[in-house]
C-alpha cells in the first residue's frame, strides 16, 4: 500500500519507550503512524498531515497533552480530529474533567490493556473511514448539482444560459437598475432565413451555425452584458446599465459583426439578424412587459425586411409618443364606456335587400374625438388589449342582435376577428358563453378573418376555425387578394364567405388596370368552389353594373350606405327594404338620419403643426437656432449618431447640444422633451 494510501495516526509521548509500546500494539499495514515526542512536534506534524485519531499522552513536559489539545481544537483543519488522552491511572477527578472540557474524547491509563487500546483506536479508524467516504461522496454530489443545475439553466446545444437563467437575470437586473435609478436595455435577436439553412443542408449543419453564432455574440457583447438563447434561433441580450443611445451602438455593432461570413467545412454562411429592442423604464417595469414590446419591435423589424433593427422605445418619436399614450388610454376605454359599434349592410344583388350587417368599432376619445380601428387596433394587438376588446365587441354585438330582433327580420351580423385570437386556450369556452348569456343563436353570427391569420400555425388556425364552424357559425376571410391570396386556402380552411378587397373593386372599372380580369376570374372560382362572394368598397355605378353581370352575390360599400349607428342602421333597412329596386344614389339622399363618420378623423399630427409648436417652445425657453435643429430631429426619432450626420458635427457636440437642450425645458430625458412637444401639439390644435 502506497504511504498516502495508509490512514494517518499520531501518536505523541515524551518518552520513546512509551511510543514504542503504543505502536507495538496498534500497529497494521493500513496504518502510517506519526510519533511526536512532545506537544510542539505534534502540533507541527498536524499543519502536514490528515489523522484519523491522536494517542496524547498528558503529563509532558513543556506544551503539557491539555495545552495541546485545547490548539487542536482552536484550530479549523484540526478541531474535528478525536484525542485520546494516555495518563497515569492516579489522575484526580479534576484532572479528568479538565481533559474532557479541552476536547478528549476518551481517556487510556497506563498501563494500558492492549486490546482496549487497539480495539478504540480501530473504532475511531473505522469512523474516520466513513467520514472521509462522505465527504467523497458528498463532493461527487456537489459535481453532479452542479452538472445538473448547469444543464438546468444552459442551453444543450451553444452552452449559453436558457430561457430559464434569462429569467432570473431578468429579474435580478431590473431591481439592480429600479434601486440604482438606472435605465437597461432588451435586446430580442431573431436569424432571418435560418430555416432555409436547416431545409436545404439539414439540421447537424444548422445546429453548427448556431453555435458559432452564438460565439460571435459573445465576441461582440460587452462583459457586463448578459447572452442567452431562447430557442431555435431566437436569442436575447440584457444590456445593463445602457441608455437608449448605448443600445442603438451595440444594435448597430452587432449588425455590422454579421456582416462577416460564418464558414463551416466548405461552406460558407452570409447570415444576417432582426433585432428588436425595449428600454426600461419606458417601455415596461417588469420583465414580461419588456419582452413582449421587444418581441413587438421584433416583428416590425422583420416587416421591414432583413438585417434590421427596431426600437420599442416610446420616445423615439412623436408618432410613437403618440401611440404610447394610446396604449394607456385603450386600457380605461372599455371601463369609461368610449367604445361604440356601427354597421355597414351588406346588399344582395339579386334582391337588393339587406341580409347582413358588419359590425365596426369606434373609439370615442373625450380629447381627441372619433379614433380609426385602423389605428388603435394595432396597438390593441401588440399590448394584448385586443382580447378584451373583441370580448366586449361580441357582447354588444350579441345585445343588438337581440334588440334588432323586435323590428327587424333576422340577419347575419359579421364580428371581425383579430389573428391573435388563435392563441386563446379557451376561445372556444368563451364564445360559447357569451352565446348562452345572451341566447342568440349562432346562425346570426358570423366572423371574418383575415389572411394574415392563416400565415401562422396554419394547423392550429384551421383547428380553431372548424370547432367555431361546429357552433354554427359561419367564417368569412376578409380582405381577400392583399395578402397571399393562396388558391390553397380555399381549398384548407372551412370559409362560407369570401370578401374581395375594396383595392381590386375600385380599379375595375380602369381599362389599363388587370383588376377588371382578376376580379371575374376570383368570383367565378369561388362561386364554382360553392362559396359566397361578397365585393367590398363598391362606390360607383359602373362598379356595381359590372359586378351584377358576374353574379357577384353580395356588395358592400359607400354606393349603399356608410357604417350606421344602431338606430339609423333600423331605418335604412326598412327603407331598403321597401325600395329596393330603386336607384342608390336617390336611396342614399333620402337618409337623412345617416351618421357621417370623417375617414380622415385621427389623431395623428402633421407636420407643420410640429414645427408650429417646436418654434413656441424655442420661444418660451430660449433655445438656440442648433439647439433647434438638434430638437427638431429628436422628435423624429433619430439617435445621437444620425443627428451627427445630418447636421455634419461631431457625436460629442451632439450631446452637449441635448445636455442644454434638456437642462433648459426642464426635462430629464427625450421622452419627456418629445412629451413637451406633443402636449404643445395638442394645445395648438385645440387653439385651430
Amino acid at each position: 500500500m502506497n504511504l498516502e494510501d495508509k490512514i494517518n495516526i499520531l501518536l505523541v509521548d515524551d518518552r520513546p519507550e512509551n511510543l514504542l509500546a503504543l505502536e507495538a500494539i496498534i500497529e497494521r499495514d493500513e496504518y502510517n503512524l506519526i510519533k511526536a515526542y512532545s506537544g510542539e512536534e505534534a502540533l507541527k506534524y498536524l499543519l502536514k498531515y490528515d489523522f484519523a485519531v491522536i494517542l496524547l499522552d498528558v503529563q509532558m513536559p513543556g506544551l503539557d497533552g491539555f495545552s495541546t489539545a485545547k490548539i487542536i481544537k482552536a484550530r479549523e483543519k484540526t478541531k474535528n480530529i478525536p484525542i485520546l488522552f494516555i495518563t497515569a491511572n492516579n489522575l484526580d477527578s479534576e484532572h479528568i474533567f479538565m481533559g474532557y472540557s479541552v476536547g478528549a474524547i476518551d481517556y487510556i491509563l497506563k498501563p494500558f490493556d492492549p486490546l482496549i487500546l487497539k480495539s478504540k483506536v480501530e473504532r475511531f479508524v473505522e469512523l474516520y473511514v466513513l467520514n472521509q467516504k462522505i465527504i467523497v461522496q458528498s463532493e461527487i454530489l456537489e459535481e453532479k448539482n452542479k452538472m445538473i443545475e448547469h444543464i438546468a439553466y444552459h442551453d444543450g446545444l451553444t452552452n449559453l444560459p436558457n430561457r430559464r437563467m434569462f429569467h432570473d437575470v431578468m429579474i435580478q437586473n431590473l431591481q439592480n437598475a429600479k434601486a440604482k435609478n438606472e435605465t437597461l436595455g432588451l435586446m430580442y435577436l431573431d436569424l432571418d432565413r435560418f430555416k432555409s439553412v436547416n431545409d436545404s443542408l439539414g439540421h447537424l449543419m444548422g445546429d453548427r451555425l448556431l453555435q458559432q453564432v452564438s460565439k460571435r455574440l459573445l465576441s461582440v457583447m460587452r462583459d457586463k452584458d448578459f447572452v442567452a438563447r431562447l430557442g431555435g434561433d431566437e436569442f436575447v441580450i440584457v444590456l445593463s446599465n445602457s441608455d437608449r443611445e448605448q443600445c442603438l451602438e451595440i444594435a448597430e455593432m452587432l449588425l455590422n459583426s454579421f456582416k462577416t461570413p460564418f464558414h463551416i467545412d466548405s461552406f460558407e454562411f452570409y447570415i444576417t439578424t432582426c433585432i428588436g429592442l425595449s428600454i426600461f423604464p419606458y417601455d415596461g417595469e417588469d420583465s414580461n412587459t419588456l419582452m413582449r414590446n421587444a418581441d413587438a419591435a421584433l416583428y416590425r423589424a422583420k416587416e421591414q425586411g432583413k438585417n434590421e433593427y427596431k426600437v420599442y422605445h416610446s420616445g423615439m418619436n412623436i408618432e410613437s409618443y403618440r401611440k404610447f399614450l394610446m396604449q394607456n388610454e385603450l386600457r380605461k376605454a372599455i371601463e369609461l364606456d368610449q367604445f361604440t359599434l356601427v354597421y355597414q349592410p351588406r346588399i344582395d344583388l339579386m334582391t337588393e335587400k339587406v341580409v347582413n350587417a358588419e359590425a365596426l368599432i369606434r373609439w370615442n376619445h373625450p380629447n381627441w374625438g372619433v379614433v380609426k380601428p385602423d389605428v388603435f387596433i394595432p396597438i390593441a394587438e401588440e399590448s394584448n388589449l385586443i382580447f378584451e376588446i373583441d370580448k366586449w365587441v361580441l357582447k354588444k354585438v350579441c345585445e343588438q342582435i337581440n334588440s334588432w330582433k323586435k323590428s327587424l327580420q333576422p340577419f347575419k351580423v359579421s364580428v371581425n376577428f383579430s389573428a391573435q385570437h388563435f392563441l386563446q386556450r379557451n376561445l372556444i369556452k368563451q364564445i360559447k358563453e357569451i352565446l348562452d348569456d345572451f341566447k342568440v343563436d349562432p346562425l346570426m353570427l358570423e366572423f371574418e378573418i383575415t389572411e394574415t391569420a392563416l400565415l401562422q400555425n396554419e394547423e392550429i388556425v384551421k383547428q380553431t376555425l372548424q370547432q367555431i364552424k361546429d357552433l354554427n357559425i359561419q367564417i368569412s376571410l376578409d380582405d381577400y387578394g392583399t395578402g397571399y391570396s393562396s388558391i390553397n386556402y380555399l381549398r384548407e380552411f372551412p370559409f362560407d364567405t369570401i370578401k374581395i378587397d375594396r383595392s381590386y373593386i375600385q380599379e375595375i372599372t380602369k381599362k389599363e388596370k388587370n383588376s377588371r380580369i382578376i376580379v371575374e376570374s376570383i368570383i367565378s372560382l369561388i362561386k364554382k368552389l360553392g362559396i359566397h362572394v361578397v365585393a367590398e368598397g363598391v362606390e360607383t355605378e359602373e362598379q356595381l353594373n359590372f359586378l351584377k353581370t358576374l353574379q357577384c352575390n353580395e356588395v358592400q360599400g359607400y354606393i349603399f350606405s356608410r357604417p350606421l349607428s344602431p338606430d339609423d342602421f333600423v331605418q335604412y333597412v326598412e327603407k331598403q327594404n321597401q325600395e329596393s329596386g330603386l336607384n342608390v344614389t336617390q336611396n342614399i339622399k333620402s337618409l337623412d338620419n345617416v351618421i357621417i363618420l370623417d375617414t380622415k378623423d385621427d389623431i395623428g399630427i402633421n407636420k407643420t403643426l410640429i414645427e408650429l409648436s417646436i418654434q413656441k417652445i424655442k420661444k418660451d425657453n430660449s433655445l438656440s437656432t442648433r439647439e433647434v435643429d438638434v430638437f427638431s430631429l429628436i422628435v423624429e426619432g433619430l439617435s445621437n449618431k444620425e443627428i451627427s450626420e445630418k447636421l455634419f458635427i461631431s457625436e460629442h457636440t451632439v450631446k452637449n447640444h441635448i445636455t442644454n437642450l434638456l437642462s433648459k425645458l426642464n426635462v430629464s430625458d427625450r421622452v419627456q422633451a418629445i412629451a413637451l412637444v406633443y402636449e404643445t401639439c395638442i394645445n395648438e390644435k385645440k387653439v385651430q
